[in-house]
């Protein structure tokens, strides 16, 4: 079991802060989204594709455009199409991630054409002897990434001395 890094005050700030700015990043965005309605109320008689306000001496170009977006019922569809329904179908990319070890043995013969090397994948191929090791020098270059995501525990009472909830 790796051990856990002490919680210094430094740290503690540094994780309340966070936290705080996360919830500011949150507010924002939702009022951002009401001004956008409010925007997008304004200029639904636009004609064009763009406004140019001068707001506080300072000119401004609004890119205003308008998407309809069609939601289906897909099970009812499937049902009153039938064997017609992969008439009105494209690939779906949530789908295909959700089904991908299902999928992925019929992608084989085109997988040259749709697929990435998976570093999973060329150490599986290695292994098995599949490819030499020595193919891949200078082929690929390595990159470290932290990701941090800091979110509150839901639904625990607060510790004593903890700073107030944000």
């Amino acid at each position: 079991m790796n051990p856990q890094p002490a919680l210094t005050p430094e740290i503690e700030r540094v994780l309340g802060r966070y936290l705080e700015i996360q919830q500011e990043a949150h507010r924002l965005e939702e009022e951002k989204d009401q001004l956008r309605d409010i925007l997008a109320a304004h200029l639904a008689d636009l004609r064009g594709l763009f406004w140019f306000p001068v707001v506080a001496g300072c000119p401004l170009r609004v890119r205003y455009s308008r998407e309809v977006r069609v939601d289906y019922d897909a099970a009812l569809l499937q049902k009153r199409l039938g064997e017609r329904y992969v008439h009105v179908l494209k690939p779906d990319m949530a789908k295909l991630r959700k089904h991908l070890a299902e999928v992925e043995p019929r992608l084989a013969p085109v997988l040259s054409l749709i697929g990435s090397p998976s570093a999973d994948r060329v150490r599986a191929a290695i292994s098995k002897g599949l490819v030499a090791k020595e193919e891949f020098a200078g082929a690929f270059k390595k990159t470290l990434k932290c990701n941090i995501a800091v979110m509150r525990v839901r639904d625990q009472a607060p510790v004593e001395g903890a700073p107030p909830t944000w």
